[in-house]
């Protein structure tokens, strides 16, 4: 009870300051709360299969937000061009560098969501299989709309070729993100204790889209100033390209850390609420 308050605590500090932009003590409340829902995952009375899994998965969740406050912590400077007319090469590279530093930073942390994603998955995966018609089409619904969302949010008008290329180099956002559909979708298929583990699996894929949507946009902008910086300046043009710490609306960051912290919870305290059930 007490871990609890003390996640509940810490989980609403975390979305108390992303809604004050405090990127930094946003993560850092993040990732003790993933720590203290990883502590009381383990030492919870359910299977081990069921257990470990989602306490690794807190562990690295709470690891990427440490990589995430790392980032925050120690940025690249600031680069800023604006001007009516065209940019010099030097500045254009230079932001460029700046965005490419942040797209790197970010397939890190996506890389260890990834591995927090599978294992949650793979919690789903172990409980045993129940047929219920409405939570399957529910959670097949759901997962269709956060895929199609994942996929027009920013890819809509952009060719082809680009996307592919796009994907190869975003490949840890991506399978994050076909983790945590996967998960939703095997929700609908197995044991849950009132649509808990349904509604955790579709904030940790939902989550898992959010990265890869933020990771898109560094790799879009990176491309467009490589595009810029390698063609001839064209006269005329009015042209305004700023690049730095990338940031939110504070209301989204503070809906996207409440899905983060609040889908592996859900999600987690559901699989331990239909253990019971599973050893039965």
């Amino acid at each position: 009870m007490r871990l609890g308050l003390v996640y509940v605590v810490t989980a609403g500090l975390a979305v108390a300051a992303a809604t004050v932009s405090a990127t930094e003590v946003s993560l850092r409340c993040a990732a003790v709360a993933f720590g203290v829902l990883a502590w009381q995952v383990a030492t919870g009375a359910a299977a081990p299969r069921l257990r470990w899994p989602l306490a690794a998965g807190c562990v690295l969740s709470a690891a990427a937000a440490l990589v995430r406050q790392a980032t925050y912590a120690h940025p690249p400077d600031d680069v800023g061009w604006f001007a009516y007319g065209p940019p010099g090469t030097a500045a254009l590279v230079a932001m460029r560098d700046t965005t490419c530093w942040w797209l790197g930073r970010g397939l890190v942390a996506a890389g260890v969501q990834l591995g927090a994603v599978v294992l949650f998955t793979g919690a789903v995966y172990a409980l045993p299989p129940v047929h219920r018609r409405a939570r399957i089409v529910s959670t097949v619904v759901v997962a269709v709309v956060i895929a199609a969302g994942a996929g027009a949010d920013r890819w809509f008008g952009t060719e082809p070729w680009r996307v592919g290329s796009a994907l190869c180099t975003l490949w840890p956002g991506l399978l994050a993100t076909a983790a945590g559909l996967t998960g939703l979708i095997l929700a609908g298929r197995r044991a849950d204790h009132r649509w808990l583990v349904a509604a955790g699996a579709a904030l940790v894929a939902t989550a898992a889209a959010v990265t890869l949507s933020d990771l898109t946009g560094l790799w879009l902008t990176a491309w467009s100033l490589a595009d810029l910086a390698s063609s001839e300046p064209q006269a005329g043009v009015a042209l305004s390209v700023a690049v730095g710490e990338p940031g939110a609306p504070e209301l989204t960051a503070a809906l996207t850390t409440a899905a983060t912290l609040c889908g592996p919870a859900l999600l987690a305290h559901g699989v331990l609420r239909a253990a019971p059930r599973v050893e039965a």
